[in-house]
């Protein structure tokens, strides 16, 4: 089989915002020798007695938190199961086999695959949205349940400790968890990529195109893609209006 191309090198990013100077700290200088320092005892307070009604808040207070744990566990097998089973002509993009281009929502530029000065492959959301960019370029693997796989040339998406990567794996190897990504749709017409392995981290980009740290990247602009059907082996629905 052909070898793909040698993947671009990273582009230049803007430079970083300058610091702002630390806040100066108010200093407030000890007595001078000899200065009257007047020390002022005061008596503790009572500790109030804890009757029945103290006792009985607390419980409530304990009530309270665990349905409150309760709901948020509910809460989210609900959306887990719409995830799931939620179908739309956007989730019809990751049909298995599909080349599809994600862009990011902030950039409105495409994610793909770059070299950085290390020589190492690492992934932006500043990639050309055209059907020549082959890095930016994935191939879906989709296992149901709107759960996929996303790879360029055996060169997978993946979120591993906490940081979105590009993995690569040999053609034919059982691939990991942390390549597989529940997919979720926003109400606006975008896609979120949801780490199976680690429920909670996301794929997401910062303005800038630099890739964000997956852990504490929720489900807001950063993490939210358009998607781009390059090529398809199913047939196409196309609508006609009169």
């Amino acid at each position: 089989m052909a070898q793909p191309p040698p993947y671009p090198t990273q582009g230049a990013f803007p430079p970083p915002q300058p610091q702002q100077p630390p806040p100066a700290y108010a200093y407030t200088p000890p007595p001078q020798a000899g200065a009257s320092v007047t020390v002022v005892h005061q008596a503790p307070p009572k500790q109030e007695k804890k009757g029945m009604f103290a006792s009985f808040m607390k419980e409530v207070d304990k009530v309270g938190k665990q349905i409150s744990k309760e709901i948020d566990y509910a809460s989210s097998k609900v959306n887990e199961a719409v995830d799931k089973n939620y179908s739309s002509a956007l989730m019809d993009m990751f049909r298995h086999g599909n080349s599809v281009q994600l862009i990011s929502r902030l950039t409105g530029r495409c994610v793909q695959i770059v070299i950085n000065p290390q020589g190492l492959m690492i992934l932006d959301a500043n990639g050309a949205c055209d059907p020549n960019a082959f890095n930016s370029i994935w191939i879906v693997t989709n296992e149901g349940n709107n759960q996929v796989r996303l790879h360029n040339c055996n060169n997978y998406l993946a979120i591993e400790h906490g940081h979105t990567i590009v993995k690569p794996y040999p053609a034919g190897s059982v691939l990991g968890p942390e390549t597989k990504f529940q997919l979720s749709q926003t109400q606006f017409q975008f896609v979120t990529l949801e780490s199976l392995k680690d429920r909670g981290d996301h794929v997401g980009f910062q303005p800038t195109g630099q890739v964000k740290p997956a852990k504490g990247t929720l489900k807001d602009n950063s993490a939210q893609f358009g998607v781009k059907l390059v090529a398809s082996s199913y047939p196409q629905v196309t609508v006609v209006k009169k």
